[in-house]
């Protein structure tokens, strides 16, 4: 952990036990990959394709785009998720309820999306991070579903997270694989730059 984080004041809940080898959840192989690949056909057939934020989208800190949630990628994910449900919310000591729609996100060559929290916007003076403020505090935990891995880069690193070593915690997207980590400012993370085209979806979960 980057002791710089823990001075900062937001709302840390959930955290994970301490006793866990990791403080997130890995589910490889969660979804066969042949499905994975009838998701993406299904975006393919869908016309819909809108930038984040209807437009608003701050290019220099992310570069993505929000593609329409088909019936399959929905029937796929809620799938994928009931599978792993109990664990997950064994995990934060937490009862996942309601939450956001799922989205699908779309990052394609060229595309990243640098270092944020997903229930805070960052704080920043001269260029240099300060604090966060939270402005989601429904969104308790995260559940990124990666579709495909046919492309370079795109690797969900953590900012503020460090194994034993020093080293970064690095995740490599592997097609039909779930990433599921708290949503406040401990757990902000990047996508790397995209060589091709890198599909995922993600869904937030209240929680009590």
């Amino acid at each position: 952990m980057v002791d710089e984080v823990w001075q900062m004041e937001f709302d840390r809940t959930p955290m994970p036990s301490p006793y866990n080898d990791l403080p997130f959840l890995i589910f490889e192989e969660l979804v066969p990959k042949d499905e994975c690949k009838q998701v993406i056909e299904s975006f393919k057939k869908s016309d819909f394709k809108a930038r984040l934020r209807g437009g608003g989208l701050n290019e220099a800190m992310r570069k993505t785009t929000l593609l329409e949630v088909t019936s399959k990628a929905r029937e796929i994910f809620e799938g994928a998720i009931q599978k792993v449900k109990e664990q997950i919310e064994r995990f934060y000591n937490i009862s996942l309820f309601g939450g956001s729609q799922i989205q699908a996100l779309y990052y394609k060559d060229g595309g990243f999306y640098h270092c944020h929290a997903d229930n805070a916007s960052r704080l920043e003076k001269d260029g240099t991070l300060v604090g966060y403020k939270i402005i989601a505090p429904k969104r308790k935990v995260t559940t990124l579903l990666f579709l495909n891995d046919d492309f370079e880069g795109g690797e969900l690193e953590f900012c503020h997270l460090r194994y034993f070593d020093g080293s970064k915690v690095i995740i490599e997207p592997k097609a039909g694989s779930l990433v599921s980590f708290a949503s406040h400012p401990i757990f902000a993370h990047e996508v790397k730059p995209v060589k091709g085209e890198r599909y995922a979806l993600v869904k937030w979960w209240e929680g009590f």
